[in-house]
């Protein structure tokens, strides 16, 4: 049985002898944007086929480029260098082994300003981020699989923004990557927090305070395991119901960065096909208009219910994020924002 075609990501090399040592890069090749296709590119992460002969080798990319087919994989912890190997896409197979133990490997991060989109195990996600006035900020979003069911999703938002804060992303994303692999978010938020502190100990300038929101999902279940560390609260949309409602009540928890030795609780939920999590930044609650009132949180959930109104169905998820973030600089009164803006959300396939 052949792969599902919506797991394969079409691109074509085209020169760049400036960039590549072997003069070319690969790109999306994606058709004219229609009705019918998407105009934003979607990323795929970890592809689950095997090679009909059953060399040891997943895919985490398969290129398409002028009907040959590559699987790209990578090797050691540098997961930014992909080797791409020559396969007939004839031999594409669903594999039939046994489920890879819980891992997290990191699909994308960054705190750059982008709009993408991924699939993910069993969810839809796009991320928007918007810094404030640069191209980096304090906001980074990240996502990882982790086993062939389980996707992990993390916001963090460092206080401030512009260079220092943008410098506190990365470091945050390192220590992520320190601990992946911890099952449970609230685990994972009690880690980060301990070494944060830390390393703030040993450094000769103060790191600041970061507040987090992790979720993990399994696409077997459609359970939603979530914590914060004095995160903003994540929206819930319940497609039967029509409706956004706030999560986590009694989460709050502590920012990183505050105590050592801070426990985190989570909960769980269970997402119905087409119910959709919206996690994002508190730049886009904080927001002010130039009069000076502040969108607030319940400002920004009718908001989000009032895009959802103005689209017509299906709603597409970059479609959604894109109007949901000129919303909030409508209320601004300018495309420049006061504070880094990120918006990640994520919906169940149906």
């Amino acid at each position: 049985m052949l792969c599902p075609a919506r797991r394969i990501q079409q691109f074509r090399r085209v020169p760049d002898s400036a960039q590549t040592a072997d003069g070319f890069r690969w790109e999306p090749a994606w058709p004219t944007p229609n009705k019918s296709s998407p105009s934003i590119p979607r990323e795929f992460g970890t592809v689950p086929c095997l090679l009909a002969d059953r060399v040891n080798l997943r895919c985490l990319q398969v290129r398409v480029s002028h009907g040959e087919a590559f699987c790209g994989s990578t090797s050691g912890q540098d997961r930014t260098k992909m080797t791409l190997k020559k396969i007939s896409s004839e031999t594409l197979a669903c594999t039939t082994s046994p489920a890879r133990p819980f891992g997290c490997m990191e699909l994308w991060a960054g705190n750059e300003r982008a709009h993408r989109s991924l699939e993910l195990a069993g969810l839809e996600a796009d991320v928007i981020a918007v810094p404030s006035g640069a191209d980096t900020g304090g906001d980074l979003s990240a996502v990882f699989s982790c086993s062939d069911n389980i996707a992990r999703v993390v916001l963090a938002d460092c206080v401030g923004h512009g260079y220092v804060a943008s410098g506190m992303a990365r470091h945050v994303h390192h220590l992520l990557h320190k601990f992946q692999d911890i099952r449970d978010s609230a685990g994972l938020l009690a880690a980060l927090n301990d070494k944060f502190i830390l390393d703030s100990e040993k450094s000769t300038e103060a790191l600041r305070l970061t507040t987090v929101v992790t979720g993990t999902f399994d696409g077997t279940t459609g359970e939603f395991n979530f914590a914060y560390a004095a995160h903003p609260r994540m929206l819930l949309w319940r497609a039967r119901e029509g409706k956004f409602l706030e999560i986590g009540q009694g989460l709050e928890n502590l920012p990183l960065g505050f105590i050592t030795g801070e426990m985190y609780n989570e909960q769980s939920i269970r997402l119905h096909a087409n119910d959709m999590i919206l996690a994002f930044s508190d730049g886009a609650t904080e927001v002010q208009s130039p009069g000076g009132k502040q969108l607030t949180p319940k400002g920004f959930l009718q908001l989000a219910e009032a895009t959802m109104a103005r689209i017509p169905g299906p709603v597409r998820l970059p479609e959604f994020s894109t109007a949901l973030l000129e919303g909030v600089q409508l209320h601004r009164g300018s495309a420049e924002l006061e504070d880094d803006v990120t918006l990640m959300t994520l919906r169940r396939f149906s």
